[in-house]
């Protein structure tokens, strides 16, 4: 489908034609210096290979829309699922979102895309779906372009929630950088580094490239975030990875984008132990900072503060411009003062009342008290493997993380424009 005769839609439905996709994609994210690890091929197909679902509860199937140009040149890819629940039957809830409907694994989820064009391709995403208004109940429309963005006010559009990411401009060496800290940051850091002397304690950090030695490392990498999650007397984190399905996915994609030079494991070692790790990806000058484990037995010695700032000294020194601290508004984030990119998002529901019930209800049923509880008593064919059960006692309410007080970041935010419907779902 077209809206004009320079950009046109291609629906890919099915995984043999998204393996084919792959050096367009590729292509594509070298083109717009893409910054996310989420919007690379690797993820999508690791994403798809992993933690889709297709049983009688909940049924995913592909809706990848690639807009080319004129020359046949894919200048757009919204990587999006139509999920279905129940699978079968004639009552079911159809409603679109993009690729990444996990809990909180793929932390930001949107279209690839030329700048130039964002609100182009937008239009053509809206019109396409608009005209298999029947097919689907809504959208979810994260990473909003511009044009979007601000048509919040349409009748079939509900404003979604933000998400941020916290990037850290680097300076050219470490001295430097530490001259624009806070003094609080600062003495933690003197803390830090003192402590381990002060008892002997030799640290050093280790950097793996490698796939195969990646792959390897991971069941340790999985043993200290589990570890992380189970400490009581610190800010309440989430296994994310407790399921079998979410492990083999982190170490699918990691060794795929290792192949590709973009894929790091960190690892801080204290007197040749392994006691804190953390995931990271390479895109291009920045280094986008995943996910991370610590061994409890070093809390005192606060080792994750220390694997940042070793990670940070090694950014520097192999002349990465940035590092992206990741999601969350967060006090381990914003003491170091870093700029804060807000992600926007938007539900467009189907001009049906039967499509708008159907949304209703789903919120509905995915509020506090009612999904927790829900989520234990269904049968497991009707929720997502990517999260175990358990998981949901220890996660807090989202209206619980907002209202939390947090230290405020330097400079204004940057709007690029993501609601968190389903990453949970």
């Amino acid at each position: 489908m077209s809206i004009d005769q320079h950009l046109q839609i291609q629906l890919v439905t099915s995984f043999e034609d998204l393996v084919d996709l792959k050096s367009e994609w590729l292509a594509l994210e070298a083109s717009v210096r893409a910054e996310l690890p989420f919007q690379t091929w690797e993820w999508a197909v690791a994403w798809w290979q992993h933690l889709r679902e297709d049983s009688r509860g909940v049924r995913d199937q592909l809706r990848i829309c690639v807009v080319r140009d004129g020359t046949n040149t894919v200048v757009a890819i919204a990587p999006l699922i139509l999920t279905e629940r129940p699978s079968v039957g004639p009552v079911r809830l159809r409603y679109v979102q993009f690729i990444g409907a996990d809990p909180n694994i793929t932390e930001i989820r949107g279209m690839l895309c030329r700048r130039e064009l964002a609100n182009e391709c937008c239009r053509l995403l809206r019109a396409h779906f608009a005209a298999h208004a029947d097919e689907w109940d809504w959208i979810s429309w994260d990473s909003l372009c511009p044009s979007l963005s601000e048509a919040t006010d349409h009748p079939t559009l509900i404003a979604g929630e933000d998400r941020s990411t916290f990037v850290l401009p680097l300076a050219s060496d470490w001295q430097a950088m530490k001259g624009r800290l806070g003094r609080n940051i600062k003495e933690s850091l003197r803390k830090c580094y003192n402590s381990l002397r002060r008892d002997g304690l030799s640290y050093s950090l280790e950097t793996l490239r490698d796939p195969w030695a990646i792959e390897v490392a991971m069941g340790e990498f999985f043993r200290l975030h589990s570890e992380r999650a189970s400490q009581k007397n610190t800010a309440p984190h989430s296994d994310v990875f407790a399921s079998m399905e979410a492990r083999r996915f982190l170490t699918a994609v990691c060794r795929m984008l290792a192949e590709r030079g973009i894929a790091r494991l960190f690892r801080l070692r204290v007197d040749g132990r392994v006691v804190a790790s953390r995931v990271a990806f390479q895109m291009g000058s920045q280094l986008y900072l995943y996910y991370s484990g610590w061994d409890s037995a070093y809390a005192r010695y606060s080792v994750m503060t220390t694997l940042l700032a070793e990670i940070i000294k090694d950014a520097i020194v192999r002349g990465s411009t940035a590092v992206n601290l990741s999601t969350g508004n967060d006090v381990s984030k914003t003491r170091w003062r870093p700029r804060e990119v807000v992600y926007r998002s938007g539900i467009e529901v189907a001009p049906r009342f039967s499509a708008r019930a159907n949304y209703l209800g789903f919120r509905a049923a995915r509020s506090v008290g009612t999904g927790k509880l829900a989520r234990e008593l269904l049968p497991s064919f009707l929720v997502r493997r990517s999260e175990p059960r358990g998981a949901w006692r220890s996660r807090p309410h989202p209206a619980a993380v907002a209202t939390r007080s947090c230290r405020r970041v330097a400079g204004p935010p940057v709007v690029v424009a993501i609601e968190a419907l389903d990453h949970q779902v």
